[in-house]
């Protein structure tokens, strides 16, 4: 059954008038009925932009409500003080271990003793977070100034 229609007077261009005529035949329909189509297509398309900006809006709404940004940042700030703290931790038994090597090629043919081992291993950790602490402008000077390493090493 069809809906009731009422009148509505459009004007248009001699050529657009010419134009919905052909396609009218074409698809044996009348010009009113081809025109209504349009219309209504046309309502329908903005309707569902007021649509799609409405779903959009209730989309951002949910994902701010569900994705914190602060709480985020805070999980993230927090791995991130995890993992320097254990870049840290690593950093300062690498340079113990650097400098301990230095001791025992200095010392590879002379073995002492046990008090001295440990004495010498308490002294490398030492030094080990002195050249932690080091900024890293430093830290190249401080490799190759090979006569300083020496005199380190020698107080192991």
């Amino acid at each position: 059954m069809k809906k009731p229609t009422q009148k509505r007077s459009i004007n248009f261009t001699a050529e657009t008038l010419e134009t919905l005529d052909k396609l009218a035949a074409r698809n044996h329909t009348t010009a009113s009925e081809l025109v209504r189509g349009y219309v209504e297509k046309g309502l329908s398309i903005e309707g569902n932009k007021e649509d799609i900006d409405f779903i959009a809006r209730i989309i951002r709404q949910e994902l701010t409500a569900v994705y914190h940004v602060d709480e985020i940042k805070a999980i993230a700030d927090h791995d991130t003080d995890r993992i320097a703290k254990m870049l840290m931790k690593i950093g300062k038994i690498n340079g113990a271990m650097f400098f301990l090597l230095i001791k025992v090629f200095m010392n590879l043919a002379n073995e002492g003793s046990e008090d001295d081992f440990d004495r010498m291993i308490s002294e490398a950790v030492r030094l080990g977070v002195d050249y932690m602490q080091k900024k890293d402008f430093q830290i190249n000077s401080f490799l190759q100034d090979t006569e300083n390493l020496r005199r380190l090493a020698d107080k192991l």
